[in-house]
This record gives structure tokens, C-alpha cells and sequence, in this order.
């Protein structure tokens, strides 16, 4: 009866074992074990150094002492899941307990003489154009008087999201290999991200692993609205029953936030009554992010049609939306044109662009925001005298109280906006002239939550539910 139950035990455990067998087989670049080894050959000549690095993880010989098993079943189980120290992840050894074998953290680990003391983070600081990330190296620790050299292995980890969720975070990803005790990260880390840091401190007798993660961190701008799909064309499909099918396709672009979605609009150029072109909506359609193509069914021929492509990513609740990519196609010529002349001088008219966050500012429980833009022209007599800024509330996380709707006129290319909302999103607008029925650039501004600005500011903040 009890060789019946262990074996029942084993077949139980042999797919879990054998799982992780295969896994730890796989980890021989582990990071931790890959320093210590380079640290050992680090006098090797040049001609050595490949060899001695490769037998140095093939006879690796972790520091720490192998727990004892307290499961008299599981060393019967005779359930090999190692066979050596360099098959284990990190700090882990390959301990064995009877006729088996696991991958175990040892028990003296962080008392043993001999290896550099275990890091402490501290809270990561922006700077105007980098992050600093900086740790303790252990002074006055016994356990950091090791002899040669100590390297330190800096590793992130993120999610998306305009709040911190620890349980969203993804995998460790190491980003940096240093002797100094603090690293400047220069556009490494995304807008929109929220980030925990880790370090371990190696030297050629072996390593303590990584310390307790620092606290979340997020860089002050946030993500921009994505940019328009690249490289617009229209590909003539087929002609049948009078009508004609094409192909519209586009590059994704890069962007700060992953896509979502796209969104296609197509219309067709007619002439009215004066002659001029003027354009009737025919229809719009979503396109999933996989997707860089779709085929528009039932163009007229013999016409000119104007086709938009839209990106839209998603960040938190709301959306940004790009502006539109824009193309000319002619059903008679089965070719892009370009655009009517009307319509390229009211591209060329535009004077706006680039509108942009800079920062927000918080000052007595009220929510300002710093944007900037740049005028087209490089000459002075070029650029407008005064700039026109309309911003209106259309999207808050909660029931919208007061629908903000207010205007300015200023003479700087920067402009501080007013009576904002925690988590409410403007559609923003700046304007060479008074006329917003068609406006010289628009812009989306996210407002972050009011706990973002608990933590980012060293004031009493008190966050109504």
C-alpha cells in the first residue's frame, strides 16, 4: 500500500519536475551566474577567456547551505529535477534530498562571510532629460570586505496604465551592468510606464541576489497621442458591376503607447454648385491593430477620392487619437493624385505645430498644465503676432461636474491652461487666428489622478472618492 502512494506521489510531481528541469536547462545565461563567471576569468588572456567563462558555468558552485528536506515522501519520490548549481535560476541551488533533486534558495544565503552586501534602492529621481537611479553599496556591512572587483546588476520591471497595479508588472529585464552605485538612464523608459528597479551586488565568490524592489516610479510627461500611420497607399483591387475595389494599406508608426485600433474614413470629391470641390462622407470603418490593409468595396468610378487613416492607442480609460494620414486616389486613373489646390493651401496656411506637454504644475489644491508649440516659418515676420488657446473638457474618469470651456490669447509660443480636472481629459487647440471652425492644430491633455499627485508632491493632498 505505501509503495502504491509514493508511487502515485511521484507520477503527481514528475511533470512539475520535469517542467522545471527543462526550464532550468535553458538558463545559462543567467545574469547573476554570467557576472560571477566573467569576474573569475577576468585576468584570463585573450585566447582563454571563451574557454574559461564556459567551464567556469559548467562547474558552477553556488555559495549558501542546501535546506533540509522535511518531506520524507518527496526524497522517495526519487524525482530528478537538477543536476547541477549552474541549471538553477538566481541564487538557487541544486539541493539534493534522497534519490531527488530541486532547485532550493539556501538557508544561510544572506549570513555567510565573504560575498558584497545585499543593495538597498532608493527612489528613483528625474532629471530634466534622464532618471537617476541610485543604491546603498552596503558601508559599514562586515559581509562587503571581499577581495577584486563588484559589479552591479541593475533590472526593471513595468506595465502600462496611468495608475500603479504591482499586479499588472511583467518580467525582470536587466538593463544595466556597472562598478558605480547609481546609473542615468536616458531615454530607456517609455511615458505611460510605471517602473520598480532592482540591483545585486556579484563579485567572483558569488552574490546575495537581488534586492527588495524600489518604489514605483513614473516619468512626469506623460504619453503622447500616437502619430499617423506611414507610408499611405492605395492599390487598385478589382472592377465589377460598375463599381471598383481597392486596397488601402500603411506602415504602423512608433509611438509611445502600444496600438489599439484603426480607423479608416473614405469620401468623394464631387463639384457643387460654384464648381468648387467639395467632399461628401461615404462611410468609416475600424481595423483591428494586426491589421494594415483594408479593402474599400463599391467606389464610383471616374472619381476622386480623399481617404484618412487614424491611429488610436488606449491608455487608462480614455483614448489619443493621431492625426489623420491622407491620400488622393482617382477611380479613372487607377493612381494617387494630388491633392485639389484648395485644399493644399489650406495645408500650407497651417501655422501651428508640435503642441506639446511640458509639465504639470500643482500649486494650492489647483491643477495647471505648461504646453508649448511651434509656429511654422523660421522668420519672425512669418510667425503670427498672437496665438489663440481654446481648451474644452469631453472626457473624465468620473461624472463630469462643470464642462470647462475656456479661451486666450497669448503672444508667447507657451501657454499655462487653467481650472483643470484630476482624471478629465481637453481637447486643446491653438490657433493663429480667432477662427475655431477649423483650427491650426489640436492637441489631447490627460490629467492624471489626484493620487498621482500625492506621491509626486511633498504636500497634503486630500483625494475626494
Amino acid at each position: 500500500m505505501k509503495s502504491i502512494i509514493l508511487i502515485c506521489i511521484a507520477i503527481s510531481l514528475v511533470p512539475v519536475a520535469l517542467g522545471k528541469g527543462g526550464r532550468y536547462s535553458r538558463l545559462q545565461t543567467d545574469p547573476l551566474s554570467k557576472t560571477r563567471c566573467d569576474l573569475i576569468c577576468l585576468d584570463a588572456s585573450k585566447e582563454t577567456k571563451t574557454k574559461c567563462r564556459s567551464e567556469c558555468r559548467a562547474r558552477e558552485l553556488k555559495p549558501g547551505t542546501c535546506p533540509k528536506s522535511d518531506s520524507p515522501r518527496w526524497q522517495a519520490a526519487c524525482v530528478e529535477a537538477c543536476n547541477q548549481d549552474s541549471q538553477c535560476d538566481g541564487t538557487q541551488r541544486c539541493c539534493k534530498l534522497g534519490c531527488s533533486s530541486s532547485c532550493n534558495e539556501p538557508v544561510d544565503l544572506h549570513t555567510i562571510p565573504g560575498l558584497p552586501a545585499l543593495p538597498t534602492m532608493e527612489e528613483a529621481k528625474e532629471r530634466r532629460r534622464s532618471i537617476l537611479v541610485k543604491w546603498s553599496d552596503g558601508v559599514g556591512d562586515s559581509a562587503r570586505a571581499v577581495p577584486g572587483r563588484v559589479l552591479y546588476l541593475l533590472e526593471e520591471q513595468h506595465h502600462l496604465g496611468p495608475k500603479y497595479e504591482e499586479a499588472r508588472l511583467g518580467d525582470w529585464n536587466l538593463i544595466a551592468r556597472t562598478n558605480k552605485t547609481k546609473v542615468s538612464l536616458k531615454n530607456l523608459l517609455k511615458p505611460g510606464r510605471w517602473y520598480r528597479f532592482r540591483v545585486a551586488a556579484v563579485s567572483a565568490s558569488g552574490t546575495r541576489g537581488f534586492s527588495e524592489p524600489s518604489a514605483s516610479f513614473t516619468p512626469r510627461k506623460g504619453p503622447r497621442p500616437p502619430p499617423p500611420p506611414k507610408k499611405l497607399k492605395v492599390r487598385p483591387v478589382r472592377s465589377q458591376n460598375g463599381t471598383v475595389t481597392v486596397k488601402l494599406e500603411w506602415k504602423e508608426p512608433r509611438s509611445d503607447l502600444p496600438v489599439m485600433k484603426y480607423k479608416v474614413f473614405w469620401s468623394r470629391r464631387v463639384r457643387g454648385l460654384g464648381g468648387e470641390l467639395d467632399s461628401v462622407l461615404v462611410n468609416h470603418q475600424t481595423v483591428p491593430k494586426e491589421q494594415n490593409y483594408v479593402e474599400i468595396n463599391d467606389l464610383q468610378p471616374n472619381s476622386l477620392y480623399f481617404f484618412q487613416v487614424q491611429t488610436i492607442s488606449l491608455f487608462g480609460l480614455g483614448k489619443l487619437r493621431s492625426e489623420k494620414a491622407v491620400i488622393f486616389y482617382n477611380t479613372t486613373s487607377g493612381a494617387g493624385e494630388r491633392p485639389p489646390e484648395s485644399l493644399q493651401k489650406r495645408k500650407d496656411n497651417k501655422k501651428i505645430t508640435g503642441v506639446r506637454l511640458n509639465r504639470f504644475l500643482w500649486e494650492d489644491h489647483r491643477v495647471k498644465a505648461r504646453i508649448a508649440w511651434q509656429p511654422i516659418g523660421a522668420a519672425k515676420d512669418k510667425q503670427p503676432k498672437r496665438f489663440y488657446v481654446h481648451w474644452r473638457t469631453f472626457k473624465c474618469h468620473h461624472p463630469i461636474k462643470e464642462v470647462k470651456n475656456l479661451s486666450a490669447i497669448t503672444a508667447q509660443t507657451s501657454f499655462e491652461l487653467y481650472e483643470l480636472d484630476y482624471h478629465c481629459s481637453y481637447k486643446v487647440n491653438v490657433n493663429a487666428s480667432g477662427d475655431t471652425l477649423t483650427p491650426d492644430s489640436e492637441y489631447i491633455l490627460t490629467v492624471p489622478s489626484c493620487e498621482y499627485f500625492q506621491r509626486k508632491i511633498n504636500a497634503t493632498i486630500h483625494c475626494k472618492t
